[in-house]
């Protein structure tokens, strides 16, 4: 009991200090879009429900976020005190994928999913368009099976507002999908599952079919990435690979190091010769491209950028080439999560990496491919965040188990 009452005061302080991060950038930085919607709260009369209708049939199918966007442009004490109850729930399932450790996913949020990375809409929107329903994703996937009824209510709720973001909808299903199949014989949790595979669909055929969306894909497009409408399917899943991959280890997002770093310490402790090889290595390019040294990724971050410049992808051997060296990084990567993760989780782990790797590459459809900035990099974001926990916590049971010998 004590122990509990420990943990919840500690994620307690930990949500307070992550919200008000978002408050403060939002007084630093750009206010980005909230200056737009604080001029949609005048028009509108303040009511944030009607605007969000509105703007499913004008602009965007995430209506109850919109909805919510514009009342926390409004009102922003009200968006720490939400922001702060929003990371809370992000952080009680820690205890389920951090069990030894149920500290360590609140220390490591602010490595792994840091406000400097959600501004790029202004802090405020950025947050509630992203962080926010993911808060109430990661709590409704990991207790909607809950034996509480107020809880299993509130993850219901919690999955109808999160799946209203495109990306999110599409991660959530497929995680779903993973567990429905897994659990198939589970008779309690089968019609369960399906209900939230519903929902999930219903998310990324909203995100399909809504006028809103069609608006704003054309008015996108004329702002962002004029040359996207003569795209092909291949060409622009080869924009996604090319700007993933350079994202993510070009640009060297501290998850990924941080991610890097654990799975060498993990591989000694495992005696895992060919992932400390291959971890070690791959830190290695990292590091050595955020130093400004000569590396494949030099190489790889020209292709990436002239891409970017040119606003196509051309079907040659450089394109194809720079897309083949990213797949077989991220292969590596895929590589060295199967081979360092416990028989029990090897395949949920590897399959959790895929699907973070799907969620992000959703933005190759997206005018905003070059534009939405590091934002869009959540799903990836949150499954490297589990598979580290998961990691660390290894290391540490490896560490408690040398002692005891």
């Amino acid at each position: 009991m004590k122990n509990s009452k420990r943990f919840y005061l500690y994620i307690f302080i930990v949500s307070v200090l992550y919200a008000i991060q978002y408050y403060i950038n939002n007084k630093i930085t750009p206010v980005g879009d909230q200056t737009e919607f604080l001029k949609y709260a005048e028009e509108f009369q303040y009511n944030y429900l009607y605007f969000g209708i509105d703007r499913y049939f004008t602009w965007s199918s995430r209506l109850l976020i919109e909805s919510a966007t514009l009342l926390f442009s409004v009102h922003e004490k009200l968006f720490v005190f939400v922001s702060a109850l929003a990371t809370f729930v992000f952080l009680l399932p820690s205890k389920k994928f951090s069990k030894e450790l149920p500290w360590l996913p609140g220390f490591l949020i602010f490595i792994c999913i840091p406000a400097s990375e959600f501004l790029s809409a202004g802090s405020i929107p950025t947050y509630v368009n992203y962080i926010l329903p993911a808060s109430f994703m990661l709590f409704s996937l990991y207790f909607r099976h809950s034996s509480n009824l107020l809880v299993k209510i509130a993850s219901f709720v919690s999955f109808v507002f999160a799946v209203m973001q495109e990306q999110l909808a599409i991660y959530a299903f497929l995680w779903i999908v993973f567990e429905l199949i897994r659990d198939w014989k589970i008779n309690s949790d089968r019609n369960w599952n399906i209900l939230f595979v519903v929902v999930s669909s219903l998310g990324i055929l909203s995100a399909k079919l809504a006028p809103g969306n069609t608006i704003r894909f054309m008015k996108n497009v004329d702002s962002w990435f004029p040359n996207f409408i003569n795209l092909n399917s291949i060409q622009k899943v080869g924009l996604g690979i090319l700007e993933t991959g350079d994202g993510l280890l070009s640009v060297s997002f501290a998850f990924v190091t941080l991610f890097l770093i654990v799975s060498v310490i993990l591989s000694i402790y495992k005696n895992n010769f060919t992932s400390f090889i291959l971890s070690t290595v791959v830190l290695l390019t990292v590091l050595s491209h955020k130093f400004e040294w000569r590396s494949i990724l030099f190489t790889l971050s020209a292709v990436s950028k002239l891409a970017r410049e040119s606003g196509t992808f051309e079907f040659n051997f450089v394109y194809f080439g720079a897309v083949l060296f990213y797949f077989v990084i991220l292969f590596i990567l895929l590589f060295i999560i199967w081979s360092l993760s416990d028989s029990k989780d090897k395949v949920w782990l590897s399959y959790l990496f895929i699907i973070g790797l799907l969620g992000r590459m959703v933005i190759s459809f997206s005018p905003t491919l070059y534009a939405s900035d590091t934002r869009t990099y959540l799903p990836i974001m949150l499954s490297v965040f589990i598979i580290t926990c998961k990691f660390i916590n290894e290391i540490y049971l490896k560490i408690k188990h040398r002692k005891i010998n």
